[in-house]
């Protein structure tokens, strides 16, 4: 994605929620210069409270917008160690933000390509969250914090084998808890021996809020 791409991004956003720019400063606690500056690709000079902040405004998981301004960043993405690297293309259900019902059964699928200089054969995708109790309903007035919690059907997901460059989509079933909240679940790939892939730093999320 391009630098103008990313501007693009973040005022159809705004738009979307009826909001200028002067009033997502104004929400972000963000300057204008400082929006423009990350409009026009100072992506080096943003600090991690500046993005959450704007995250929080757009009503975007932050890691959604770290991907954007990653893009502008004109290094690779992943670095390659041991031949192994993916970039993510898309999600193709459920993206951030999207909002499920409580107790809601869903698929979450991602779109991913090898960019490594070695064919995928024999790897998973694995969750990384801690186990769930799915009786447990946090106190009121954390229902609206950021948690993990979201139940998969299987923590360990089969990817299909894939060739350098070529793209791949990966399913996973969840069921939301029975509670209101914004919850996060994290995955990550392994490499052929069943190990997590070390150069894979970012993984894959799905980030839901939770509705009654």
């Amino acid at each position: 994605m391009q630098r103008e791409e990313f501007a693009k991004y973040i005022r159809v956003r705004a738009k979307e929620l009826g909001l200028s720019i002067t009033k997502l400063a104004q929400q972000t606690g963000i300057s204008r210069q400082s929006l423009y500056d990350l409009f026009s690709g100072a992506t080096e000079q943003a600090k991690l409270s500046t993005v959450i902040s704007l995250a929080k405004t757009l009503q975007v998981h932050p890691i959604h917008l770290f991907r954007h301004l990653l893009d502008q960043v004109e290094t690779p993405r992943y670095g390659i160690k041991d031949g192994d690297a993916f970039e993510f293309l898309r999600d193709v259900t459920i993206p951030d933000n999207s909002e499920v019902k409580a107790n809601q059964t869903f698929v979450k699928t991602w779109e991913i390509k090898n960019t490594g200089d070695k064919a995928w054969v024999g790897r998973k995708l694995i969750c990384l969250d801690q186990p769930v109790d799915p009786s447990y309903v946090p106190p009121k007035s954390k229902t609206l914090t950021t948690c993990r919690g979201l139940i998969p059907t299987s923590s360990e997901i089969a990817v299909k084998d894939t060739k350098v460059g070529k793209t791949v989509s990966i399913s996973v079933e969840f069921k939301a808890p029975n509670y209101p909240c914004h919850i996060l679940s994290y995955w990550k790939l392994t490499d052929e021996n069943g190990d997590i892939s070390s150069s894979m730093t970012e993984g894959l999320s799905c980030y839901v809020n939770v509705v009654n």
